[in-house]
């Protein structure tokens, strides 16, 4: 970890620290952002709060405590709001996922040495994409945007695109986001993408849209959509236990009709105890 981001951290394991709760990480946020000291961590002028909460988004490895996602991002872009930065603390969303989602993730040998960079869990799966991929499908759901990083990383994951490359780690990544956002991204395929009205920042439903594009957006969107289903059915023979037992999972999840899960909720799935 570099000296510049030794602060992050720092602040990440002082939000979430016990006793947690809701309330907690919020007012944690809010502190260190005026310049207080939280637990350890130390805050900074709270006149430059808009930049620091930016950067502070953009570069926190969660990998650490996955279940918190949808306290924080209620957190941040509540404090976003209030401090009228809403679009910055977005894109540091963005930005965040192409740290962690932007090219591939490879499972590690037993015996190999956790990358600094891109632990993995359990010697054998790379934890930070994975939570990356959980974080930014909760981003999505709650409605406060989406990456084409995490996206891309749903589709590699599933072996839906390109040359595949897909590891174990990739799988249980878009296993994460289809458990977390399945029904918001099942409305994303079905023609709505971004321009589905949402209750955060996502974007606008365009009533308004002709109905013969609207009938073949839904129409493709149909063809897609099962295609990511045949994908969580076809990977399952190319996948270590693990994966699979996850891939069987989401798959039954997705065809009951389900509510999309919380972040604990699919973090006591993917990764038990953290």
């Amino acid at each position: 970890m570099s000296t510049e981001d030794d602060w992050r951290a720092s602040w990440a394991a002082a939000i979430v620290a016990d006793p947690y709760s809701s309330e907690n990480v919020e007012s944690r946020l809010q502190d260190l952002l005026d310049g207080k000291t939280v637990l350890g961590a130390t805050g900074f002028d709270k006149k430059n709060a808009k930049n620091i909460l930016e950067g502070f988004v953009q570069n926190v490895n969660w990998s650490f405590k996955p279940s918190v996602f949808d306290d924080m991002w209620h957190a941040v872009f509540k404090i976003a709001k209030n401090l009228r930065c809403t679009e910055r603390v977005r894109d540091a969303t963005y930005l965040w996922t192409e740290t962690y989602l932007l090219d591939e993730a490879w499972d590690a040998c037993p015996s190999e040495e956790a990358d600094k960079d891109h632990p993995v869990v359990d010697g054998e799966y790379d934890n930070s994409w994975i939570a990356a991929s959980l974080g930014d499908a909760r981003l999505f759901a709650l409605g406060y945007g989406y990456s084409a990083f995490a996206w891309n990383a749903l589709l590699d994951g599933l072996g839906l695109v390109g040359e595949e490359t897909n590891s174990d780690s990739m799988r249980i990544g878009s296993c994460s986001q289809l458990l977390a956002a399945g029904q918001r991204l099942k409305l994303r395929i079905h023609g709505g993408g971004d321009n589905h009205e949402t209750p955060g920042f996502a974007g606008r439903y365009l009533k308004a849209g002709p109905k013969k594009e609207i009938d073949l957006a839904q129409k493709e969107g149909e063809v897609f959509w099962n295609d990511i289903i045949k994908a969580l059915e076809d990977q399952q023979s190319k996948s270590g236990a693990k994966a699979e037992a996850l891939l069987k999972l989401t798959l039954k999840h997705l065809k009951s009709g389900s509510r999309d899960k919380t972040s604990v909720e699919v973090a006591n799935i993917i990764c038990p105890g953290q």
